[in-house]
C-alpha cells in the first residue's frame, strides 16, 4: 500500500504546494480542507487527491481524518492557533501516525509581544514533549507578503521596509515538507530554518521589483501608523494587523529576518536550489491585475491611497484587550530572549537544530 499524508490547510500558502509535490512523489494525499469548491481543492482532487472536508478546530472531524494516515504535514493557522495544535495533539495521540511534520514560526517565543507568536511556542513545546516522531519548520516572513498591497507597490513603487531578509517561497516550504514526509527517517527530531536564495535589503528588494515590472520602484519608510492604515483600507484581518505591527518593528531593530540566513535547507532536502526574490515577484506579483500599468488601476491605486490617508487608525492596544488577548509585563522581542537564542541560533549553515534542545 501507499503511504498516505494528511496535509491541514491543503488550500493554503504551503499546503497546497506540498500536497502538489507528494502526488508527483507518488505518495497518497488527503487535503484536509474547509471549501471543497475552491479553485485549489478541485485541482487537487482532479490530480489524484483526497478531500476531506472538515472543521480543523472539531476533534471529531480531525480524529476521522487521522484514520489511515500515516504521516500528517500540519499547518496551524490564524486565529485559535493554540486551540487548533491542542485539538491535533491530542488526536495524533490515539492515531497510528508514524511522523509529522510541522510548520512554525522562526520567531517562536513565550515572552514575545505578540500572542500569535507566543501561541507557536506552545504549540512547539508541547509537540516536542510528545513522543511524537517529528520534523519542525520555522521559516521568517514569508516571501508573499511583501506583495500584499499591490497597488501602491505595482502603481506608485512604493515598497515598505521590513528589514533585511532571505524571505522564503511558499512552493520551497511546501516542497520541503513533501521530501521530509516522503522519507522522514533522516529528518527525525530535527528543526530546519526555510529560507530564500540570499539576504537581501529593502533597496536591493525594490530594485529587482523596478527590473521585473519595467518601473521605478523606492523603498517607502512609512510610519508603523501609515501601514497599518493602508492595511485597514485593504481589508486586511484587523486581528492579523494587531500582531503583524510587532513584526515590522523586529525586523527594524533587531534584523531578525537575516539572522541565520540563508541556509541550504531547500538545496539540501528537495535537490533544487531556493527561490530568488525575482522568481518571487514573478510568481506573486506579476500576476497580479494590478501589476499591469493602465490608467484605471492607477486610479484604483489612487483611491485606495486617499481612503487610507482619511482611514481613522485601529487602537490596537484597546483591541488587543477586548479580544481577551494575553496581557504579560517583561515582554520583548524574540532576538531579546536568551530561551530563544538557544533554541534557533545554535544551527549549523544547513539550517538544522535539534528538535528537543529545549526539553
Amino acid at each position: 500500500m501507499k503511504t498516505k499524508v494528511l496535509i491541514t490547510a491543503a488550500n493554503g500558502n504551503t499546503g497546497f504546494p506540498a500536497a502538489l509535490e507528494l502526488l508527483r512523489l507518488g505518495l497518497e494525499v488527503r487535503a484536509f480542507v474547509r471549501n471543497p469548491n475552491s479553485e485549489k481543492a478541485t485541482q487537487l482532487k482532479r490530480m489524484g487527491a483526497e478531500i476531506f472536508v472538515g472543521n480543523i478546530l472539531d476533534i471529531r472531524d480531525v480524529r476521522k481524518s487521522l484514520i489511515g494516515v500515516d504521516r500528517v504535514y500540519l499547518v496551524p493557522t490564524y486565529p485559535n492557533l493554540l486551540f487548533q495544535g491542542s485539538v491535533l495533539l491530542s488526536a495524533l495521540r490515539d492515531s497510528q501516525v508514524e511522523h509529522v511534520v510541522l510548520l512554525t514560526q522562526w520567531l517562536s517565543s513565550n515572552t514575545h509581544y505578540s500572542v500569535y507568536t507566543k501561541e507557536h511556542w506552545l504549540v512547539d513545546d508541547m509537540f516536542k514533549r510528545s513522543a511524537l516522531n517529528l520534523t519542525i519548520l520555522n521559516p521568517g516572513l514569508f516571501g508573499f507578503v511583501y506583495f500584499l498591497t499591490p497597488e501602491p507597490l505595482a502603481q506608485f513603487g512604493m515598497l515598505p521596509d521590513f528589514g533585511e531578509n532571505a524571505p522564503p517561497s511558499n512552493e520551497d516550504i511546501g516542497q520541503v515538507a513533501a521530501h521530509i514526509l516522503n522519507d522522514p527517517a533522516a529528518h527525525r527530531d530535527k528543526t530546519y530554518r526555510v529560507t530564500g536564495k540570499e539576504v537581501l535589503s529593502a533597496q536591493q528588494m525594490a530594485q529587482i521589483i523596478s527590473n521585473v515590472l519595467k518601473r521605478k520602484v523606492k523603498v517607502a519608510q512609512l510610519s508603523e501608523k501609515m501601514i497599518l492604515k493602508v492595511m485597514k483600507a485593504s481589508g486586511l484581518p484587523k486581528r492579523d494587523a494587531s500582531q503583524v505591527r510587532y513584526y515590522i518593528k523586529e525586523g527594524h531593530h533587531a534584523k531578525v529576518w537575516s539572522q541565520n540566513a540563508p541556509t541550504s535547507v531547500v538545496r539540501d532536502i528537495v535537490g533544487k536550489e531556493a527561490d530568488d526574490f525575482e522568481t518571487l515577484v514573478r510568481t506573486y506579483l506579476l500576476p497580479h491585475p494590478m501589476a499591469k500599468q493602465t490608467f484605471t488601476n492607477k486610479l484604483k491605486a489612487l483611491k485606495l491611497m486617499v481612503r487610507a490617508v482619511f482611514t481613522k487608525s485601529w487602537d490596537l492596544e484597546a483591541y488587543e484587550k477586548e479580544q481577551g488577548m494575553p496581557q504579560f509585563s517583561n515582554m520583548g522581542f524574540s532576538t531579546a530572549s536568551e530561551e530563544w537564542q538557544r533554541e534557533h541560533l545554535s544551527s549549523d549553515l544547513h539550517g538544522v537544530v535539534p528538535v528537543k534542545s529545549s526539553s
